[in-house]
């Protein structure tokens, strides 16, 4: 072999070994700034549906707080003032609920959303049933009625509570580790 076609081989194996190396850097550039980006979205992500999660829950626990004293008030010698002045600020929480269950609505899961919407309307069921209850103060027949379905409704907004935290619990870990779609 002649040294002028060795070294022009030489020269092209070296031209094809660079331009290679610099596809195969480029690739590896490419799906390393999309995977990067696929996670920094993903952590984004979860930040705000935490945001949202915790917003919901702030004014069903208020919301739920405020129902229960109103029971209180009652009960026994009835406070009358005291249940309307429960009823209103359970009734405020309820708007706060609402507003916050439209963000969890657009930001999902479904599931978070369904558990949220489950919140939102074992405390609605909560308050008609205290604002019956003080309509009726005096009629000791109904009040034993409205006593028992309180308690009822008690334990269910705290475990539609409960559960809607274990579904945004759940939402939370799952997107905290995002899928590759790209990937075959």
């Amino acid at each position: 072999m002649d040294q002028g076609i060795a070294a022009l081989l030489g020269a092209t194996v070296g031209v094809l070994g660079t331009i290679s190396t610099s596809a195969i850097t480029g690739w590896s550039s490419r799906q390393q700034v999309r995977t990067q980006a696929r996670v920094d979205h993903a952590h984004w992500r979860r930040q705000v549906r935490r945001e949202a999660y915790s917003a919901f829950l702030t004014p069903s626990h208020g919301a739920h707080d405020a129902l229960r004293r109103a029971a209180r008030a009652l009960i026994g010698d009835t406070n009358i003032e005291e249940a309307d002045h429960q009823l209103q600020v359970a009734q405020e929480k309820m708007g706060l609920v609402q507003a916050t269950w439209a963000v969890l609505a657009v930001e999902g899961p479904e599931t978070v959303e369904q558990a949220a919407n489950k919140v939102k309307t074992a405390l609605h069921s909560m308050h008609t049933t205290l604002l019956a209850w003080r309509d009726s103060v005096g009629a000791s027949d109904l009040n034993v009625k409205y006593v028992e379905r309180h308690a009822v409704e008690v334990t269910k907004v705290s475990e539609r509570i409960s559960a809607f935290a274990t579904a945004a619990r759940a939402a939370l870990d799952e997107a905290a580790f995002p899928t590759d779609t790209n990937s075959p």
